[in-house]
């Protein structure tokens, strides 16, 4: 791009966003690098206005545009080839309504999950997507990829409580899918497309949830098998008896720092229930968590993987377990890599680390790990060295309903101007 143009680019954002809102400079932009690729400019919008005019002139001259928020989660996806406007969505923070009576909430795609964490907790309400980074992480970051925790396999993903979206489509038009009230939903198909789709269909400038009661109190119980076999039979267990936990969470030995398979069965109640839970579990249960030695266990799950230079989100149907964990582990040992493995183990899904190795070991134990999988299974590379992406194809095998994901893009994204070449196609 001539200096010529990127000035009256520069002046044409600046236009729409005010000259403060707008980063030109290529020093200031190192920041907002994607895999060494850095944007042509940054600009953040303040209003949906904005957002769509900023859109349209895009879509008009054929630029791609990245949206963004707390910048967490822009490793996952392949090497963008074309990074000409970085949309930053911080701006977008405010709370636009919060009935606790009701238990519904609607805030800005630029509100951090902590934010929102500490609002709700005085309430004695939650909003259950417990993750790490939640200080940085933005509504709008966490529905552009799925975001979930350990809460997962009770309250389900974000898809089963959100209740509403505000977007801007490419081509710069505002519109609105579902609705703030839980009884109407009209439109929800549009939220299940949004949300997983890396910013690639539309940006969200705001979006309504469903809350749930934080738990009158909560423990964890810790419970430790010599083989991933009885780790498995004793989830399967939990699953088919009348316990309704808040989560059932597999670590790995690696993961947990111990010589054994985990489970941790994380219950919420009244201390009766909570008393229902030991008696249940009974001899299983090597140690029960709460209090501070709850917050800190689950504090630290949240951080796993954080180090490994490439991690895999792994999604399996749950009988799938013991042969994809037991595949993985045996890759590991033979490639001398060191392996961590944790997640929902009741639901399927499930993160693998790796580390200590070469190029080479992390191509071969990605392919192992996807011959491992169900036809129905998908294996994510979320982290890897950006050299290695060139070698790997980080979405894997392409999905079944790849045909309907393509006809929701040419429908909301004609030209593709949205994350371009990043998502799985």
């Amino acid at each position: 791009m001539t200096t010529a143009a990127a000035s009256t680019r520069s002046s044409d954002l600046a236009a729409i966003v005010g000259d403060q809102h707008v980063i030109e400079a290529a020093a200031n932009l190192d920041a907002f690098a994607i895999d060494g690729v850095k944007p042509a400019i940054a600009v953040t919008p303040g209003s949906v206005d904005e957002v769509a005019a900023i859109l349209s002139y895009a879509y008009e001259r054929d630029l791609v545009v990245v949206p963004a928020g707390g910048f967490v989660h822009q490793e996952i996806g392949r090497k963008p080839h074309q990074f000409d406007i970085l949309l930053r969505m911080e701006r977008f923070n405010a709370i636009e309504h919060y009935d606790p009576g009701d238990l519904t909430i609607g805030v800005g795609a630029g509100a951090t999950i902590g934010e929102i964490e500490a609002m709700l907790r005085d309430q004695g309400q939650l909003l259950p997507v417990d993750i790490a980074h939640s200080d940085r992480i933005t509504i709008g970051g966490a529905m552009s990829v799925a975001a979930h925790g350990p809460l997962k396999h009770f309250y389900g993903g974000l898809r089963e409580y959100c209740l509403g979206v505000r977007y801007v489509t490419a081509d710069g038009k505002i519109a609105k899918a579902g609705a703030r009230v839980v009884k109407n939903v009209a439109g929800f198909d549009v939220m299940k497309l949004l949300i997983g789709s890396y910013g690639t269909l539309a940006v969200v400038t705001s979006a309504s949830f469903k809350l749930f009661p934080t738990p009158a109190a909560t423990k964890t119980f810790v419970c430790q098998f010599a083989r991933i076999e009885e780790a498995i039979s004793f989830r399967d267990s939990v699953v088919d008896s009348p316990l309704t936990p808040m989560c059932i969470e597999v670590f790995s030995p690696r993961a947990c720092r111990e010589d054994s398979w985990t489970i941790a069965v994380r219950a919420g109640g009244s201390e009766r229930v909570l008393a229902r839970y030991a008696r249940d579990l009974g001899a299983s249960v090597t140690a029960t968590l709460d209090s501070f030695d709850e917050q800190e266990f689950w504090g630290k799950a949240q951080l796993l993987g954080q180090e490994s230079p490439v991690t895999l989100s792994v999604s399996i149907p749950p009988a799938s377990a013991t042969a994809v964990l037991s595949a993985a582990q045996r890759a590991a040992d033979e490639h001398h890599l060191d392996f961590a493995a944790w997640g929902r183990v009741a639901v399927g899904s499930l993160l693998f680390a790796f580390a200590s190795g070469m190029s080479e070991d992390y191509i071969a134990i990605v392919k192992v790990i996807r011959q491992s999988l169900p036809p129905d299974g998908s294996a994510v590379v979320t982290r890897c060295p950006v050299a290695l992406k060139n070698e790997v194809d980080v979405w894997g095998t392409t999905p079944t309903h790849l045909d309907s994901m393509a006809a929701a893009r040419r429908a909301l994204s004609p030209k593709d101007n949205l994350n371009r070449g990043r998502f799985l196609f």
